[in-house]
């Protein structure tokens, strides 16, 4: 069968993919044009100036393994070939794609592609856009890299993978969980991709009855499936942690860790149950850092919120910022932007807007055993009851995040403001693959995205006690770190200057 090529201004998107529809798939003229308002969702985020290249008879390796293993056994007549959409910044003609010397600049202009697969009326399959091709793109988010061919040509992208539920074989949930392992199967050689098969076939050990036609999954389910796909995985759920709940989530994706949210509006009488993926949060403006309310930490632990009051400590914590957060949600378009309160905002059926985040899964590398809510509770006991707490009547903004100490070493390189020594030191130790940092910091510098102390604990460290997770912490104007001959901490002058932040867990747009 032959592949017949389409290119078209982002304007004309509706007729490009409608024809694509009748032609590809056999849907009829009126079922095509209804069919693309939900389609041009997609399309109408787009910028202005991008141009679509549409491909039929595209073999796409999600849609065949979801065909061969439960389609095909059909008495009606399925297709197997997709088509595909590809994206690309600026005009471009099919000329273009067998020129050699503007193979870079299309390259350049290369900004993801969509699969349309024949799942009436779930057509969206698997796509990976950049951020680059929104109109509204001012975010910091979860990336990596992904190949694809258009025109017989081979492209880059970098983006977060989408695609939406076709009911039958993958509902949002595990549409959810192969959007996590696309992700962390191109970014990480620990882990590898999974088609729907493969996740029926790792549910079906646990599972009471069939997997398909699906029903969804349960959080149990979720974490199995990923603990099986090699996570560490942790359950948070609201219930459980309170004030703290929207903190901890704040605080991985900060560590540029996407976490799957279960969602639902029972509390209000609903029977919404839904998964999606938070993968970052918005800019951060200076002015932001203004309104930042002081820190709560009786729900953290009540002693600390009275050392706090008996030191004159204004804390601000980071993760109290208000702020919106990323989302993949199979239902809407890549990249939706609200907050944690209100993450279904965008549905047109206001049944969703009463839905609320009730737990978070989060997949840690399973080497990974000091979690959010102890690193934060630790490092706070270490900064207030000591040996060597913070000096009194201060202002102190605190932003705690995970990192690899492979990449925190390699920034570390690079920034000339942080102090030399301390910098040899730090790149001169055996570091466990992850730490947790927290930076100290007042809201004045932060808004000059500069802090002036840090504190590197072991995140590979479950143990609390005796301090064993500290690495080292430089604020104060001295060096805190353990003496494993004496067994105790020792502290020595040093004056720390203001230094740059870590910014390389998640990545801007362009």
């Amino acid at each position: 069968m032959n592949i017949t090529l389409s290119i078209a201004a982002v304007a004309d998107a509706e007729e490009l993919v409608t024809d694509l529809l009748k032609s590809s798939f056999a849907i009829n003229n009126a079922d095509a044009i209804d069919s693309y308002k939900e389609l041009g969702l997609h399309f109408k985020r787009l910028k202005d100036t991008c141009w679509l290249v549409a491909e039929s008879s595209y073999v796409d390796k999600v849609h065949r393994d979801s065909y061969y293993h439960y389609y095909s056994s059909k008495h009606s007549l399925n297709k197997r070939d997709c088509a595909r959409i590809s994206i690309f910044e600026n005009e471009i003609k099919e000329e273009d794609f067998r020129d050699v010397e503007k193979r870079k600049e299309i390259a350049d202009k290369y900004l993801g592609f969509i699969i349309l697969r024949p799942t009436e009326p779930f057509f969206l399959g698997r796509s990976v856009i950049s951020p680059r091709a929104l109109k509204q793109n001012n975010f910091r988010v979860c990336k990596s890299t992904f190949e694809s061919t258009a025109g017989g040509v081979k492209f880059r992208v970098n983006g977060f993978p989408h695609a939406s539920q076709d009911t039958e074989t993958m509902s949002c949930a595990e549409t959810t969980l192969w959007a996590m392992m696309e992700y962390f199967s191109t970014r990480y050689a620990e882990y590898r991709p999974v088609l729907p098969s493969r996740i029926i076939q790792t549910l079906n050990r646990v599972s009471v009855e069939r997997q398909i036609p699906s029903r969804g999954l349960s959080i149990p389910q979720i974490s199995y499936a990923m603990r099986e796909f090699g996570f560490g995985t942790r359950i948070y759920a609201r219930s459980d942690f309170g004030d703290e709940f929207e903190k901890i989530i704040s605080c991985y994706i900060e560590s540029g860790i996407p976490v799957i949210l279960a969602v639902d509006n029972h509390d209000d009488g609903g029977n919404i149950g839904h998964a999606i993926i938070c993968i970052g949060r918005e800019l951060i403006e200076p002015d932001m850092y203004k309104s930042i309310p002081p820190a709560n930490l009786d729900s953290l632990n009540s002693t600390l919120a009275q050392k706090q009051k008996d030191k004159k400590l204004s804390l601000y914590d980071f993760d109290d910022l208000s702020k919106e957060f990323v989302f993949i949600d199979d239902n809407q378009p890549a990249y939706s932007v609200y907050t944690l309160q209100n993450p279904c905002l965008g549905y047109a059926d206001t049944d969703w807007h009463k839905c609320k985040v009730k737990y978070a899964i989060v997949p840690l590398y399973k080497r990974i055993h000091l979690e959010a809510f102890e690193a934060k509770k630790y490092i706070l006991s270490l900064l207030l009851i000591g040996p060597y707490p913070l000096k009194d009547n201060q202002e102190v903004v605190f932003r705690l995040y995970l990192c690899s100490s492979r990449s925190y070493k390699d920034q570390l390189t690079i920034n000339p403001s942080f102090d030399n020594d301390l910098k040899d030191k730090i790149i001169g130790s055996a570091l466990p693959k992850f730490i947790w940092v927290l930076e100290l910091t007042t809201k004045d510098l932060a808004q000059q995205k500069k802090a002036n102390g840090v504190i590197l604990l072991d995140a590979t460290e479950a143990n609390i006690e005796m301090n064993k997770p500290l690495i080292l912490a430089a604020f104060d104007s001295s060096l805190i770190e353990p003496d494993y001959v004496i067994g105790e901490l020792v502290r020595k002058p040093l004056t720390l200057p203001e230094f740059s932040i870590y910014e390389n867990n998640l990545s801007d747009a362009h």
